[in-house]
């Protein structure tokens, strides 16, 4: 019966509590939510974390969901955003984080210095890790994937002005950020993985 629903008739009822218009959409999306899952992580397991954490957010959050899209468009965003915070939270994270530090302890610097400038990248990743999610996916595939910004637009299904955009507002944060500190890192993360 609700199979015939179409997502906004889903989401009323989803809103009202109905637990069949949440199994709906579980069986309407969970497949093809969970092959893009999985062809960004390549982990079965984790892979279908994500997507329980999703659709249990989703239930969480049924009362107060407001749709600016479509409801396949925001699932697939709140996918994203899952994907996003495992990258940040793993080994690759932790790879960029390292590649930097390991640019400063190629150069010739005072071991005070060394300290200061390892010190100074992490405060950097963690000023990256505040930004807004959507700016830091753009901004990490910018500076730590190398991805032009026509690849990010294609990508992320975004204009590429609006790529631009957001590369152009993480840097200006990043600045405001080291407005009072030395601004090495900055440049370094800045022009390093150009």
């Amino acid at each position: 019966m609700y199979s015939s629903y179409s997502d906004n008739e889903l989401i009323s009822l989803l809103k009202s509590d109905d637990t069949a218009a949440f199994n709906a959409i579980y069986d309407r999306y969970s497949k093809l939510l969970y092959l893009f899952i999985h062809s960004k992580l390549d982990a079965t397991e984790i892979s279908k974390d994500v997507l329980q954490e999703l659709f249990i957010s989703l239930w969480e959050k049924r009362h107060a969901l407001i749709l600016k899209e479509s409801l396949k468009a925001y699932l697939y965003q709140v996918a994203r955003h899952k994907i996003i915070d495992i990258y940040r939270k793993n080994a690759t994270y932790r790879k960029y984080l390292q590649q930097l530090i390991e640019h400063f302890d190629a150069q010739p610097h005072s071991i005070t210095e060394t300290v200061d400038n390892k010190a100074r990248t992490q405060e950097l990743f963690e000023a990256i890790n505040h930004l807004p999610d959507r700016m830091k996916e753009i901004f990490m595939l910018s500076r730590f994937e190398n991805l032009s910004v026509e690849q990010i637009s294609t990508h992320l299904g975004l204009s590429q002005q609006t790529v631009k955009n957001q590369i152009t507002k993480a840097l200006k944060i990043l600045r405001t950020s080291y407005a009072r500190t030395d601004l090495t890192v900055l440049l370094v993360l800045m022009y390093l993985f150009i």
